[in-house]
């Protein structure tokens, strides 16, 4: 990706935050992961080129973030409130242009800025889940996404990640060092076709569509 690209993708992020966030650290974090957890990341080429896109995932670990980092490149995670609190992370999240959520409750700050970031040709990362999975199974998806949906026309991509769990889930102080993670994106979805049945419908779907995405994600890798 050329660096005109990533400023397209990028319209509120500076040239130099662009250069170490997006250019510098991915490179590093790609390399890392490939090493420690030979990271494989399928179907890039479902990756739409142009914004607005809102990338819909199941939610594994603390690593998820990163993991999307090196698999779609440029975008503005939604991350909950209290992730901004903690040392450097929170900073981290500031520079690559975070939006602040909070879980607990309708939050209209949020919402706007993630819809202005959209608005802007922007993409945006959600989970759905609202958190990490304790058990592995994927919990129900919350429906606050879809004000993103209904107000931006934005294309939906759903992504699949497995392996992160076993690498480091929720309760344990750190990542292991060893294990294999994986990352999928599927055929992106237009605001009209999803919403055409009404929310439940359009939730069911997404929920389903990735959870056969990591089903098929768990044989590839094995």
């Amino acid at each position: 990706m050329s660096f005109r690209e990533y400023r397209r993708r990028l319209p509120s992020r500076s040239a130099v935050q662009v250069v170490i966030w997006w250019i510098g650290v991915r490179t590093l974090l790609r390399v890392i992961f490939r090493m420690l957890y030979r990271l494989r990341c399928l179907d890039r080429n479902l990756i739409p080129s142009t914004g607005p896109v809102i990338f819909v995932s199941n939610h594994q670990s603390h690593l998820d973030p990163l993991i999307a980092g090196c698999h779609l490149g440029p975008f503005a995670p939604l991350a909950r409130t209290t992730l901004f609190d903690i040392p450097f992370w929170g900073w981290a999240l500031g520079q690559l242009g975070g939006v602040a959520l909070a879980r607990e409750k309708s939050d209209v700050g949020a919402l706007r800025a993630a819809i202005k970031v959209l608005k802007a040709g922007g993409r945006v990362l959600i989970f759905p889940e609202g958190t990490r999975t304790r058990d592995g199974e994927m919990g129900p998806f919350l429906p606050g996404m879809l004000v993103l949906v209904r107000r931006t026309g934005a294309a939906i991509v759903p992504m699949a990640v497995e392996g992160a769990r076993d690498v480091w889930p929720a309760g344990r102080g750190r990542p292991k060092l060893r294990g294999r993670i994986g990352v999928v994106t599927g055929e992106p979805i237009s605001a009209r076709e999803l919403l055409a049945d009404g929310r439940e419908a359009a939730l069911d779907r997404l929920r389903r569509t990735i959870e056969t995405m990591r089903d098929g994600l768990r044989s590839r890798l094995a």
